[in-house]
């Protein structure tokens, strides 16, 4: 059995079970996700490290808010490598939680559907 990448329930549980507001919060983190994901990276291709931190700490917020708890910690392993200026280690983690932000989206979009 697979563990999910979104915990569904959890995050519903969060909510008191408001699917309505579930929706809401969706669309903002796949709205605004992939923007705040892009500068990351541009700020990483900058080796600006302080901007890095500060875009991986507002990621680990947005994750956790919809229970992504795989990119909470990936996020927050960002945040502190940059914070402590290890780029290359940065960027690593950025490798993995850009795969894991697409895998995260689509189990999102699944639960939508659903």
């Amino acid at each position: 059995m697979t563990q999910s990448i979104f915990d569904s329930q959890a995050f519903l549980r969060s909510l008191a079970d408001d699917r309505e507001l579930a929706e809401e919060l969706l669309s903002a983190f796949l709205e605004d996700s992939p923007i705040r994901h892009k500068s990351l990276g541009n700020a990483l291709d900058a080796a600006d490290t302080e901007s890095a931190s500060k875009l991986a700490h507002s990621l680990k917020g947005m994750c956790g808010v919809v229970r992504a708890d795989g990119l909470v910690t990936l996020a927050l392993n960002m945040e502190h490598a940059a914070k402590n200026g290890k780029l290359e280690e940065t960027r690593e983690y950025y490798a993995r939680f850009t795969e894991l932000l697409a895998e995260t989206k689509i189990e999102i979009e699944q639960f939508r559907k659903g």
